[in-house]
């Protein structure tokens, strides 16, 4: 069983300190694995692929503030898309990672940022795949 997670940061640390945050120091406390639990209470068992998506939106000011309206937008595309890209692949891929839509999914800046990072993810996998 493989499965992704896809995440957003603007922390100093970049995608790997917020895999950190994710896994947290003790099993009980690790969002992903709770999470993975919520979807399939043995998958961590079965588990035999992980793969992490990171994509820069770009540097317009919406997406590098803490206030993470446009940030979630652009992830709630991003993942609503590639639950459908990921299923079809070799071998499939479960998107595990959960975000809420919000009104910013509506502006052009969002969409714009979630359809570049869909097109970089269509090419990597249009590459190794």
């Amino acid at each position: 069983m493989g499965v992704a997670y896809i995440g957003m940061t603007v922390g100093r640390n970049g995608i790997f300190g917020r895999w950190g945050d994710h896994l947290g120091r003790a099993l009980e406390k690790s969002s992903f694995q709770r999470r993975l639990r919520e979807f399939d209470d043995s998958a961590w068992g079965r588990m035999d692929d992980l793969v992490i998506f990171w994509a820069d939106m770009g540097d317009a000011d919406e997406f590098l503030t803490l206030e993470t309206s446009h940030r979630e937008g652009v992830e709630y595309i991003v993942q609503r898309q590639l639950r459908i890209l990921l299923g079809r692949a070799k071998p499939p891929l479960t998107v595990i990672s959960k975000v809420r839509s919000n009104r910013t999914v509506q502006l052009p800046l969002v969409q714009a940022a979630a359809n570049r990072v869909i097109e970089n993810f269509r090419n990597h996998f249009d590459a190794n795949g």
